[in-house]
């Protein structure tokens, strides 16, 4: 390193006499100068309030529209209004203990506000339960739910707190921009939870509501003395009504036209699906419910009708056709009544309640009870079985065989559920050789004698072996029940005497739920382990009756698996025809199931953008001084050094050491004593504005870098590690930088600048 040159003594005293007059200045103080006088802009409140108000009503629509009915939003609404005035006049408290107190009886009082339009002075003072009672059903139902006094109070606590804090955000800390985007996640939170039909128009609304705060966050000047007038922005507004009306149709047009939101190629409600099974084995042995009936089953749950590449599916969710149970009770008039049930509800759990066949009527009291015509299930409107629901049906009557014998009248041109006919209930693929045989050999005098006769020597053929678990069931695997191994686990064997009614020219289906029960005095206990399937087929003025046929012998087995057995069957340790066995599991919200799925994505994109914010500094400051130094690079030993000595002085500016105004030599005083800083400083001074300007080379553009590179790195290890890494994500040197002229862009516009007033000059 070649050591730097001796300076001039007219160059020191000049720099000398500088320094004596710069600090003179500094501590001199005139006698006419009065104290400093701050004047402090009034915050515009009411209109930092305003611009919040419309972020915080739309919050209100949309969760708002997760309840029934109308009257949930404007409430919605009015809580959130409370908590922005909340946050307006606790504005002015000073004592955080006083304020605090007053944030929180304030939030609460909002709460039981909107409680007193729903319940009498005794509910109000006892909240408590209520609120219990809508949290506990918040984790089942499914929007929208009722608007009761304990949802009440959480949509006031919810959406006051959310108005004191969009208004706290705007007007303490005087971000207003930040404020309107406080309620941003209820909006996108209630816009996925909102039923089908009123997600347009509360989203459109909400659109509308989220463009108004936009526009009077436009006029908020904070800071400013003046503001722009109220009817300035009201004829403002009105003008830009016209524009905001045509984007609304607009989006109205694309939304339901499918353009804004394409249909998706697959539709799971549109398909049908596979049963989720469960071992019984895996299964709590308890009570699920019981029963008080002249019948001994079956307790049915659901069906399987759907026979599609080779195995029996539930039907697609978009097909059910479910319907509040009438104030009557009466669920199908054609039938006549001849079979009664009372249940009560133990430990079952689910949505989905055990009945009978063909059912006429239902009585219970209690929770709004539907019924699937096309599955036959009795289930809840809303909400999760609760144990102790009593509730009594009645079912069709059971006919004999002579009856059925009788019945004649081809059913593929009938309806066997509302709005499907029976033709679907009969689609099967041609049948193997073996049941052809059957068929042939089979009696013709009437569909049942048909079926009873294929079905008969079906039972009597096949052997019970392994679990009932659903699998596929192939045609050829009918075949080799009937001419191969002659072996069918429990589903299997069900699932080929459905088809066998198929090829017979009967309508069918596989029934699932349970049969039987253990005895207690009159009732019977059911228990997981009386899950069973069973073969349900159509017979016009009967309509679905359950056909229950078991092998007429199984094979043994050692396992130590649970098992089911039958009296009619012989000896076997294996056999288990159980389908789907209802089994209880800790309630799991549908709502956080939307948020969990919501926050795994946003989370990870939010966390990242954050990161991002915080490291950018870093890296921008990285490639900016790299770029910086190559273009010095291409310019010149001059360039070299200065952009040497503003690195030094930019890296000291993130350490918090940021004094502008100060040169070289001036900022030597702010450090204490250093060789090499000293060398740089007359370095700097000399070959950019003293005697060294006209005889500058590489050796001292090199000098410069390695003195201002040690100085910086002894600098930072001087520091510790928590320092360093904060002065490395600083935005100091990049909003204040030592020299912005030596930014290549900056220097790139005034070499323009340069060139284009060379042009006018010769020009001229």
């Amino acid at each position: 390193m070649a050591a730097p040159k001796p300076p001039s003594s007219q160059l020191l005293e000049l720099e000398e006499h500088a320094l004596e007059q710069l600090e003179a200045e500094a501590n001199a103080t005139p006698a006419t100068e009065e104290p400093d006088q701050r004047y402090e802009v009034p915050l515009p409140v009411g209109r930092l309030a305003g611009v919040v108000a419309f972020s915080t009503i739309a919050g209100a629509v949309m969760v708002g529209g997760v309840f029934r009915g109308f009257g949930a939003r404007p409430w919605g609404a009015v809580a959130g209004v409370l908590g922005i005035l909340l946050a307006v006049w606790v504005f002015n408290l000073k004592n955080p203990w006083t304020l605090n107190a007053a944030v929180l009886v304030g939030i609460f009082l909002i709460g039981v506000v909107l409680t007193i339009p729903g319940g009498s002075f005794e509910d109000i003072v006892n909240l408590g339960p209520f609120v219990r009672e809508a949290i506990t059903s918040g984790d089942v139902l499914r929007p929208p739910v009722p608007f009761t006094l304990g949802w009440r109070a959480i949509l006031g606590w919810l959406m006051g707190g959310l108005g004191f804090t969009a208004g706290w955000v705007a007007i303490q800390f005087r971000r207003p921009a930040l404020g309107l985007v406080v309620p941003l996640p209820i909006v996108a939170l209630g816009a996925i939870s909102l039923p089908d039909t009123a997600k347009i128009p509360s989203g459109l609304a909400a659109l509308v509501l989220l463009a108004l705060g936009l526009g009077l966050l436009s006029g908020v000047e904070i800071g400013e003395e003046e503001q722009r007038s109220l009817r300035y922005e009201a004829r403002r507004a009105i003008r830009a009504l016209p524009m905001v009306g045509v984007i609304v149709l607009l989006l109205y047009f694309m939304a339901t036209r499918n353009i804004l939101f394409p249909a998706p190629r697959y539709d799971p409600t549109q398909e049908a699906q596979q049963p989720r099974t469960v071992p019984l084995s895996e299964v709590q042995d308890r009570v699920l419910f019981t029963v008080e009936s002249g019948v001994t089953g079956p307790w049915r749950m659901g069906a399987l009708d759907i026979y599609k590449e080779d195995e029996w599916l539930l039907p697609p969710f978009a097909d059910n056709r479910i319907e509040e149970v009438p104030a009557d009770g009466i669920i199908d008039s054609e039938l006549q009544p001849g079979q009664r049930a009372t249940f009560v509800i133990k430990d079952l759990g689910g949505a989905v309640l055990p009945g009978l066949p063909d059912l006429v009527g239902l009585i219970a009291e209690g929770p709004s009870l539907a019924y699937d015509y096309r599955t036959g299930n009795i289930r809840l409107a809303e909400g999760q079985i609760q144990p102790g629901l009593e509730y009594t049906v009645t079912a069709g009557r059971i006919p004999s065989v002579e009856d059925l014998k009788v019945i004649s009248t081809n059913p593929s041109a009938l309806e066997c559920t509302v709005g499907v006919r029976c033709s679907e209930y009969m689609s099967i693929p041609d049948p193997p050789p073996a049941v052809s045989d059957l068929l042939r050999r089979a009696p013709i005098d009437s569909l049942w004698s048909k079926y009873d006769f294929i079905r008969n020597e079906f039972l009597l053929t096949v052997v019970a072996a392994g679990e009932g678990t659903p699998v596929p069931v192939p045609v050829e695997k009918v075949q080799d029940m009937l001419a191969g191994s002659k072996e069918g686990t429990p589903y299997e064997i069900v699932a080929a005497q459905a088809m066998l009614a198929r090829w017979a020219g009967i309508p069918s289906r596989i029934g699932y739920g349970f049969d039987g029960g253990d005895p207690a005095g009159e009732l019977v206990e059911v228990r997981p382990r009386h899950g069973a399937s069973f073969v349900e087929v159509y017979f016009p003025g009967y309509k679905w009756l359950p056909i229950i046929g078991t092998p007429l012998q199984a094979r043994s087995d050692v396992s130590s698996e649970n098992t089911q057995l039958s009296d009619e069957v012989l000896a076997s340790d294996d056999i288990s025809v159980q389908v789907w066995v209802p089994f209880q599991t800790d309630p799991r919200t549908f709502l956080f199931e939307q948020i969990r799925a919501v926050m795994a994505v946003l989370v990870p994109i939010i966390l990242g953008l954050v990161l991002l914010y915080y490291l950018w500094p870093g890296l921008y400051k990285t490639a900016y001084r790299a770029r910086r130094r190559s273009w010095a690079a291409n310019k010149g030993p001059r360039e070299r050094i200065a952009v040497a000595y503003a690195d030094w002085r930019d890296v000291a500016t993130d350490f918090g050491y940021q004094y502008p105004a100060d040169t070289p030599l001036m900022f030597l005083d702010r450090a204490t004593e250093d060789e090499e800083h000293t060398e740089l400083a007359w370095l700097v001074t000399r070959c950019l504005w003293g005697d060294f300007q006209e005889d500058l080379s590489d050796n001292d553009a090199l000098t410069a870098e390695e003195l201002s590179r040690s100085i910086r790195r002894r600098m930072s290890q001087a520091h510790t590690l928590s320092l360093r890494f904060i002065a490395g994500l600083s935005r100091l040197s990049l909003r204040r930088p030592f020299s912005p002229a030596l930014s290549p862009l900056v220097a790139k516009a005034i070499e323009q600048r340069e060139r284009e007033a060379k042009v006018l000059a010769t020009r001229s």
